[in-house]
C-alpha cells in the first residue's frame, strides 16, 4: 500500500503563509523597537545635551549638598511650605556671588500680590549677599497690578508666562469632588479652548509671551539668575520648552511648585481633579532637572 502523497498546492500554502506571519511579527518588532528607541532618545538625549555647567565645572558638588527632594506625597496641603523651610539650602551659602561679573536677577512667574513671595520671602529670606537684584513681577491677573506702580525697583510684567506670544483662555476650571463643585474666579493657570467653552469654568482672555525668549534675551551667561515659578500647572510646559531650547541653563537658581491632584479635605481617598499629574510625576521632574545640573528647590 502507497503512503498518501502530500498535496503539492497545500504545502506551498502552508510554507507562504508561515514566511508571512514570520516577516510580519519581525516588522512588528522591528517598528516597536524603533519606536522605542526614538521616545528613549527624545527623552535621554535632550537630557545629555542639557547639562549646566558652572564656569569652574559641572554643578554636580552643589547639587549634593542641596536639601534632599521629599520622595514621599504630603498628605496635607503645606501652604507656604517652600519659602518657610527652615532646611533649604541656598545656592548663594554655597558660592561667592562676588565672583559673578554679571547682573543679578530675580524672576517671579506668577507673583500675585507684591507680599506673595517678592516682600514676604525674596527680599526678608533669600540670601543676597548685599548684592542688588533687578526684579522682575511676571503676572497676569490684573487684580495685582496697581499695587507694583509704587514699588520702586521691580518691573511689573502683566502677561502669563508661556511658550510662544499670543492670547491664551486664562482662569480656573473648578474643583469637582464627586457632589461638590468648587468654582473660583478668574485666575491662575492656562486653560484650552475647551474650557472657555464650559460653563462651569472661570475664564478670560489675555496676553501671554514667549517667557523662554524673553529669558534668552534677556539674561546672559554671566549674569546670577533666580526664578521662583508658580503657574499653576503650566510650570510642565514651560520646563519643557527651556530643556528643549537649552535656556534652562541661564537659571542658577529655580524655585518651582510642580502642581499635581492632590487630596482633599472634604472627601477621603478623594483628589482635585485640575492639574492630571501626579506627585511621583512631580518628583522625578524635580529629580531629572537635578540630575542635569539644575539647583531646582520644591516651592509649595
Amino acid at each position: 500500500m502507497n503512503p498518501k502523497k502530500v498535496n503539492a498546492p497545500s504545502l506551498k500554502l502552508v510554507i507562504t503563509t508561515l514566511l508571512l506571519i514570520f516577516l510580519v511579527i519581525t516588522s512588528l518588532a522591528l517598528i516597536k523597537d524603533r519606536l522605542y528607541t526614538t521616545t528613549r532618545y527624545l527623552r535621554t538625549g535632550l537630557r545629555q545635551q542639557t547639562e549646566c555647567n558652572t564656569p569652574d565645572g559641572d554643578k554636580r558638588h552643589l547639587i549634593r549638598n542641596l536639601e534632599p527632594l521629599l520622595s514621599k506625597e504630603p498628605l496635607e496641603i503645606w501652604e507656604g511650605l517652600g519659602k518657610e523651610e527652615k532646611t533649604i539650602k541656598y545656592l548663594p551659602s554655597m558660592i561667592d556671588l562676588s565672583r559673578k561679573k554679571g547682573r543679578f536677577i530675580y524672576i517671579d512667574l506668577g507673583a500675585r500680590e507684591y507680599d506673595s513671595s517678592i516682600g514676604s520671602w525674596f527680599m526678608k529670606q533669600y540670601p543676597k549677599q548685599n548684592k542688588k537684584f533687578e526684579i522682575y513681577a511676571v503676572e497676569a491677573d490684573k487684580a495685582f497690578h496697581k499695587q507694583y506702580e509704587s514699588r520702586k525697583g521691580i518691573t511689573l510684567l502683566p502677561f502669563a508666562a508661556w511658550i510662544k506670544n499670543e492670547t491664551v483662555v486664562f482662569g480656573s476650571k473648578p474643583i469637582v469632588v464627586k457632589d461638590k463643585v468648587w468654582r473660583m474666579r478668574p485666575f491662575g493657570r492656562i486653560e484650552g479652548q475647551k474650557a472657555q467653552d464650559d460653563e462651569l469654568a472661570a475664564v478670560t482672555k489675555i496676553e501671554a509671551f514667549d517667557f523662554v525668549d524673553w529669558l534668552e534675551k534677556m539674561v546672559g551667561p554671566d549674569d546670577f539668575v533666580v526664578v521662583k515659578m508658580d503657574v499653576e500647572g503650566t510650570e510642565i510646559v514651560l520646563i519643557d520648552e527651556l530643556v528643549r531650547r537649552g535656556a534652562i541653563c541661564l537659571i542658577d537658581e529655580l524655585f518651582m511648585e510642580c502642581h499635581f491632584d492632590r487630596y482633599v479635605k472634604c472627601c477621603s481617598g478623594e483628589r482635585i481633579n485640575r492639574f492630571n499629574y501626579s506627585y511621583n510625576q512631580c518628583y522625578s521632574l524635580f529629580d531629572d532637572l537635578r540630575n542635569m545640573g539644575c539647583v531646582v528647590h520644591q516651592w509649595w
